[in-house]
């Protein structure tokens, strides 16, 4: 279920969410437009931004969705540069920034409201059935290679590790697995393997995970 702010049934991203057959409820809500499970997205239009910024809406607003949500999030609408206003493009891009850098809320640019409400019944889906598959975090696995090329490519896969130190690595080690087997002085023999970087690669290999990042299945939140 999608919760829409009673101020949003004005724009036409309700009845575009009601015709990709999203579930949505009507509420007044006390800050953002749009809440899914965790997320709470403000939307605004270029020219909402940059009147939001004049008035000194921009700032508060953000405050009250960072109070009110785990997973802050703004959407702009439209293209900031065709705006007529009396603040630079710069500007603007500045106070977008600040967004990012001092609240930490996640911005989305789109060019319509028919944009929007894709990318929201998406959201939607995404969080109540997952992408149905697992997402490759390596994809650069060799193929057609020298054979020292997959000892480079696990080894890589190492914390602090790129493919030159990769392949340094296994050079001076003989393997992989001996690579992987090297105790932190062993590493520190190594050129361009410092104190910190062995540690944490012992620790990484040491390591009894508890939970895995996974994309198959819905993640476990509360969607009303």
């Amino acid at each position: 279920m999608i919760t829409i702010d009673s101020r949003e049934t004005r724009s036409s991203i309700p009845g575009l969410l009601n015709n990709l057959g999203i579930p949505t409820e009507i509420a007044e809500m006390a800050a953002g437009d749009y809440r899914l499970g965790p997320f709470l997205v403000e939307r605004k239009t270029a020219n909402d931004l940059v009147a939001s910024i004049m008035d000194g809406r921009l700032f508060e607003q953000a405050e009250a969705i960072c109070l009110s949500a785990e997973r802050p999030m703004l959407l702009i609408e439209g293209d900031l540069k065709a705006v007529a206003s009396a603040i630079d493009y710069e500007s603007l891009l500045g106070a977008v920034s600040a967004l990012s850098i001092f609240w930490e809320i996640q911005v989305m640019h789109l060019p319509s409201s028919d944009s929007s409400a894709r990318l929201l019944a998406r959201m939607h889906k995404h969080l109540t059935e997952g992408l149905g598959y697992e997402v490759a975090t390596r994809v650069a696995k060799p193929r057609v290679a020298p054979d020292g090329a997959m000892s480079q490519y696990l080894v890589s896969g190492l914390p602090g590790v790129g493919p030159e130190l990769a392949r340094r690595l296994v050079m001076h080690f003989g393997s992989a697995g001996a690579v992987f087997a090297a105790s932190e002085k062993d590493l520190c023999s190594v050129k361009g393997i410092g104190t910190g970087t062995a540690r944490k690669i012992v620790e990484s290999l040491q390591l009894r995970p508890s939970n895995f990042r996974t994309t198959k299945a819905a993640p476990s939140v509360e969607l009303r």
